[in-house]
């Protein structure tokens, strides 16, 4: 199969696959005799987006942002800022006006928290509703500052002498959740405590200048579902009346963070943005005759799979070993560093691995120590110096991210492996392990996909046109066959693996070929792709094109090194 024959089919796929995507979603239609200028009601399942200002989801802000423009005079604005640009501009206005935020986790540079509380000094006022902040805030908010959790499906918060009612709701359900509210609290200028519940404040304006600065615990009270109900929109009200209504209010969308260090699904969007469902397969559905037949099909796949699978099941089950995942481990750290280059985020990687082992083995918890305790402690049970324990826990903490160089971390993992080789954390088996550990490069993601869901639009409509008696049917099934097999196998088998000893390459078909390599004679690094020579004329061409993107880097990185004989 020639190139130009590939990209026809390639190009033939996702044409079926539109007229596919065609087929199975068809338009609503207005039933006779309505109002097609009525608004819908808007109807959503989705629980995963948090805190997105416009979000009409049950997680997100919409109503919040709603009343809190409806709060101001009709001469003053809502803005959002998302970028740093726009703050600095922002800032420098003379007049006063309002910063506001909502969310999980909140963050700035302290340059842009200074500037704000710069401006706040000078008449400004800054609301603040949050689960965590970043570090470098804190200190600038608080004087002395704990947190407090009531963990319970709803809570009673009390506010101007009124009682309101906060449940927390996951899927239609009441669930349990962590209720947050600040414990000792002290601040440069006084305070005083807006609104409490378990006789805690969860909201509290502080003096700060010729300004206040509002800060709020469980931003979760402000969700739509919240204030769909009447104690929720009290509640809500209340807040925002401590809110001047003659000042312009600026949302700090810049400072939000993900869950998680990526966990929050701040793009994730309603798949049929709360629309019935009404495709062309429930015409085709109507018709006996085709039901019958796609009822019929379907039922000789389930036949043909559970026959298969009792042919190929052996009399006693085998219960395979658990999979040993520190090499994979090793592996992903090595591509996140090799992928973003941050030698300071790979400490803090060696950190947790350090200080999980350390709890997990000799259950001694680093990140709750007082003093020395924790370490002497550790020093004893692990026989080693307290001062080579205090040498590790100094490293990890430090703040000097710009004095990280990628040759201390190198230093340090060589230095905690011996630690762990030590004190019997990594046997000498996972040792010899890690000597002989093998690097694999897989092929792109895109061709097997257009393969496996090509071939089985081909086979859905080889089934369609044999029900409707075409004969081209019977020429579709087994071609949608072939794409899912060969779809399988680039899925499932690797394009590279090479160990210490040998090469072995697979092609699209399966076959494997080892080449050893100390027969490897050179290696001529081309545009397109790089040709291994090795002894008796034997040759070995890896293309770019048919590696993912993140293994084609690490390929290439590979392939310099043996260029110029590092390895």
């Amino acid at each position: 199969m020639n190139r130009k024959t590939q990209i026809g089919l390639i190009v033939g796929i996702i044409l079926f696959m539109f007229f596919m995507v065609w087929l199975f979603s068809a338009p609503e239609e207005q039933p006779e005799g309505t109002n097609k200028n009525l608004r819908k009601p808007y109807v959503s399942s989705n629980w995963n987006v948090r805190f997105q200002v416009n979000d009409k989801n049950p997680l997100g802000l919409y109503l919040f942002t709603s009343l809190t423009k409806a709060h101001l005079d009709t001469s003053k604005r809502l803005t959002t800022i998302d970028d740093t640009y726009a703050l600095d501009s922002i800032v420098e206005l003379e007049k006063k006006k309002t910063y506001l935020f909502v969310g999980n986790n909140f963050g700035l540079d302290s340059h842009e928290m200074d500037s704000i509380l710069a401006d706040v000094k000078r008449g400004s006022l800054l609301f603040l509703s949050f689960n965590d902040l970043t570090e470098n805030l804190y200190p600038r908010l608080f004087e002395n500052f704990t947190y407090r959790i009531d963990y319970g499906k709803e809570v009673n918060v009390f506010m101007n002498g009124h009682k309101f009612n906060m449940i927390n709701i996951f899927q239609n359900d009441t669930v349990a959740c962590d209720w947050w509210a600040f414990g000792d609290l002290e601040f440069e200028e006084p305070h005083v405590e807006v609104s409490s519940f378990m006789e805690l404040p969860n909201f509290v304006k502080v003096k700060c200048g010729d300004g206040y600065v509002f800060l709020h615990a469980s931003p979760n009270m402000f969700f739509n579902y919240q204030l769909k109900r009447k104690p929720g929109f009290q509640y809500t009200a209340s807040v925002l009346n401590e809110l001047p209504h003659d000042q312009d209010i600026f949302l700090l969308e810049l400072g939000r963070l993900k869950d998680d260090y990526g966990s929050e699904n701040t793009n994730i969007k309603e798949g049929n943005g709360g629309k019935k469902d009404d495709s062309y397969l429930k015409e085709l559905l109507k018709d006996p005759m085709l039901r019958t037949a796609m009822l019929l099909a379907l039922l000789g796949m389930l036949l043909f799979v559970i026959f298969r699978s009792k042919r190929k099941q052996p009399v006693v089950p085998y219960l395979a070993k658990r999979k040993d995942m520190t090499l994979a481990f090793a592996e992903t750290i090595t591509s996140i560093y090799f992928a973003k280059r941050n030698a300071y985020g790979l400490l803090q990687v060696q950190k947790k691995n350090f200080y999980d082992a350390m709890h997990r083995h000799f259950f001694v918890d680093l990140y709750k120590r007082d003093g020395d305790k924790e370490m002497q402690v550790l020093a004893e049970k692990t026989n080693t110096p307290i001062e080579e324990i205090r040498y590790f826990v100094e490293l990890f903490e430090t703040k000097q991210a710009s004095g990280i160089t990628d040759q201390l971390v190198a230093d340090t993992a060589k230095k905690k492996y011996n630690f762990y080789k030590r004190v019997g954390i990594i046997s000498d088996k996972i040792a010899e392990k890690v000597e002989v550990r093998e690097m694999i490069f897989r092929r792109g993601m895109l061709l097997p996909a257009i393969m496996l869901l090509g071939g089985l639009g081909i086979i859905i409509s080889g089934f369609y046109f044999l029900t409707a008696s075409q004969g081209i049917g019977i020429a579709q099934v087994p071609i949608g066959i072939v794409l899912l097999i060969l779809g399988s196998i680039r899925l499932s088998k690797p394009c590279l693996v090479i160990t210490k000893e040998k090469m072995t390459h697979y092609s699209t078909l399966g076959f494997k070929r080892e080449y050893l390599r100390d027969d490897l004679m050179s290696t001529d690094l081309r545009k397109g792709g790089v040709i291994f020579t090795f002894s008796n004329n034997k040759k070995l061409i890896i293309n770019f094109w048919d590696l993912s993107r993140f293994d084609r880097k690490q390929f290439e990185r590979l392939v310099s090194k043996l260029h110029t004989l590092e390895l």
